[in-house]
């Protein structure tokens, strides 16, 4: 039977699993199960009148498509804030850096989690606050920020990503250098001991050690993340433009705070 490489007795500690520990059950605490799932929203094609267009650009003529878009970005966003606040030293930001933080990775942070629980083999997509809709309900309240989420999706399935792993990038989309932070030394304090117990996991990790350059590639979502979250204030913006709904105040700081564009 082939054995896990282990370090010899003088090699480095034991990694800090206190804190992976901790990431994972912020994840879990925020995550939906079973008994949480809402199927009230669902819908299996073909649709009614009264459910949503399957036509992708019809969108701007239902103004209550665009609240319930809006509507489910901000519950799970409040979902969001509560992983957060879970997280070992988050809280001791300051208000500013804490709701800055939050406000820059909400969009990648809706991504990367729900890409997370995407199941290529199923028709369903399940959301922070444990809305379940039908992939083809999602595709005219997405638009084409519904592709990328879904390309996104299967290349982070491929890499088969444990849950420490998992709750490790999860935790550097929200702890990372923001423009403006008024403590940026004590954020990346905390972003390098993450870094630091997500590298510790991996080496000590038997199946990520069957895995070349997985921490790189385990990294290299961070930028991935990025671009994706761009398209989805794309789609923002262009909701915000047909002026049909006006977006929460939540969306809109969020907007403000990112805006790249």
């Amino acid at each position: 039977m082939k054995r896990c490489w282990r370090p010899a007795a003088a090699g480095p500690p034991s990694p800090p699993v206190s804190l992976i520990t901790a990431l994972v059950r912020a994840h879990l605490d925020s995550s939906p199960d079973t008994q949480t799932k809402d199927y009230s929203m669902y819908q299996e094609p073909p649709y009614q009148e009264h459910d949503l267009p399957q036509d992708k650009d019809s969108i701007v003529n239902h103004p209550e498509h665009i609240q319930f878009f809006f509507k489910l970005l901000t519950n799970c966003f409040d979902v969001i804030k509560g992983m957060a606040e879970r997280i070992p030293g988050f809280n001791e930001f300051t208000r500013h850096d804490q709701e800055l933080l939050l406000q820059s990775a909400s969009l990648e942070l809706f991504v990367l989690r729900l890409a997370y629980r995407i199941q290529q083999t199923e028709n369903t997509l399940t959301f922070c606050n444990g809305t379940v809709l039908h992939r083809e309900q999602c595709k005219p309240v997405f638009g084409d920020w519904y592709d990328a989420i879904i390309e996104f999706s299967n290349s982070l399935q491929s890499m088969q990503m444990d849950l420490s792993t998992m709750a490790c990038l999860e935790t550097l989309v929200l702890v990372t250098d923001r423009h403006s932070l008024e403590d940026p030394v004590k954020v990346e304090q905390l972003q390098m001991k993450i870094i630091g117990s997500l590298r510790d996991h991996v080496t000590y990790n038997c199946e990520a050690q069957k895995k070349p350059h997985y921490f790189s590639r385990v990294l290299a979502k961070l930028p991935e993340l990025r671009t994706i979250s761009v398209q989805g204030l794309q789609r923002i913006f262009y909701l915000k433009l047909e002026d049909l709904i006006p977006a929460p105040p939540v969306i809109e700081a969020m907007f403000s705070s990112t805006l790249p564009f």
